[in-house]
């Protein structure tokens, strides 16, 4: 249901007047992944990024539903009484509570945060920009599309669609290293958002010259470990020579071992990395934590691996 009722990429395009806000990934906030840090009253939720081309700047919108509804009201209540700046207008869904903070990071950007209530849901949105804090009509605008994405779900006017069972065959086995906590499709710029490419539109034109539009996309969590986060992204080619040449063209053959794998660790994003090669299939799958600011620990390493060669073994049967 909260995913259903996520604010798609062109709401928030026309929200912040420009195109080059691209979205990023999801992450489910569904137990058992971030189980040690997760409230016992949170039900289920979903965290959506957004970035800025040619800026530092980012958007969060996360939506969680809590039990009962009076968990809800007490987290903004919370909000209020901890931060001296805040301010209620303009009323978004059943309460909403606005502040700015600037931390003291060299990273840091002048985050702008609305916190909107809608039946026993908290919608948090988070803007970060670089010239200053957001204007609070624009952030009340922000959280009134997310109420009003939710109200349509809550009322029957739009219905989440279910992953097609094609789909459901494709996703990783199902074994003893990782968690599936949620998968859906989602548009090929959604997936070069997230690797940080230096020129995305060039490659997404590359992708949608190959007839590659779309990918397939599931969110774990890793049972050694459940602070660390599975991203596992399928692509599908036209043909395995396309599929080859991309993964070449992406991570270099010389690089791939006997199996059609690479895998490695990233110190500037502090998350593992794997490829691979399967036919018409090219896997992409990061291993990172869900905590702020923090690197994925080595509890990743094997469950990694195994994940990765387990998904390969079953694409290429």
């Amino acid at each position: 249901m909260v995913y259903g009722a996520g604010v798609s990429l062109s709401d928030v395009r026309g929200l912040l007047g420009s195109n080059d806000w691209w979205q990023q990934t999801p992450t489910f906030i569904v137990r058992p992944l971030d189980l040690p840090d997760m409230p016992e009253n949170l039900r289920f939720g979903i965290s959506l990024q957004f970035v800025h081309l040619g800026t530092a700047e980012r958007l969060s919108i996360t939506s969680a539903a809590y039990t009962p509804i009076s968990d809800a009201t007490a987290r903004i209540t919370n909000v209020q009484s901890q931060n001296s700046n805040t301010t209620t207008s303009p009323k978004v869904g059943d309460q909403s509570v606005y502040y700015g903070f600037r931390s003291f990071s060299h990273t840091a950007l002048y985050s702008t945060f609305a916190i909107a209530r809608q039946w026993q849901v908290d919608i948090s949105v988070d803007l970060e920009k670089d010239s200053g804090f957001a204007d609070i009509s624009l952030m009340g605008r922000i959280a009134g599309k997310a109420v009003s994405r939710l109200k349509d779900v809550l009322s029957g006017k739009a219905h989440p669609s279910p992953l097609a069972k094609a789909d459901k065959n494709l996703l990783p086995p199902a074994g003893t290293d990782v968690t599936l906590v949620g998968s859906t499709r989602l548009p090929i710029e959604t997936l070069v958002a997230s690797l940080s490419f230096s020129a995305p539109q060039s490659v997404v034109d590359n992708f949608h010259q190959l007839g590659v539009v779309d990918f397939l996309y599931a969110d774990f969590a890793l049972n050694a470990d459940l602070t660390m986060e599975v991203k596992a992204n399928l692509l599908t080619f036209p043909s395995a020579s396309e599929a080859n040449a991309f993964i070449n063209a992406a991570v270099g053959a010389a690089n791939l071992d006997a199996t059609g794998t690479a895998v490695g660790y990233s110190a500037a994003s502090g998350q593992y990395y794997g490829f691979f090669l399967a036919g018409e299939y090219v896997g992409i799958v990061f291993c990172a934590t869900t905590q702020p600011g923090a690197s994925a620990s080595r509890a990743c390493e094997q469950p990694f691996t195994q994940v990765i060669a387990a998904w390969e073994q079953t694409l290429t049967r």
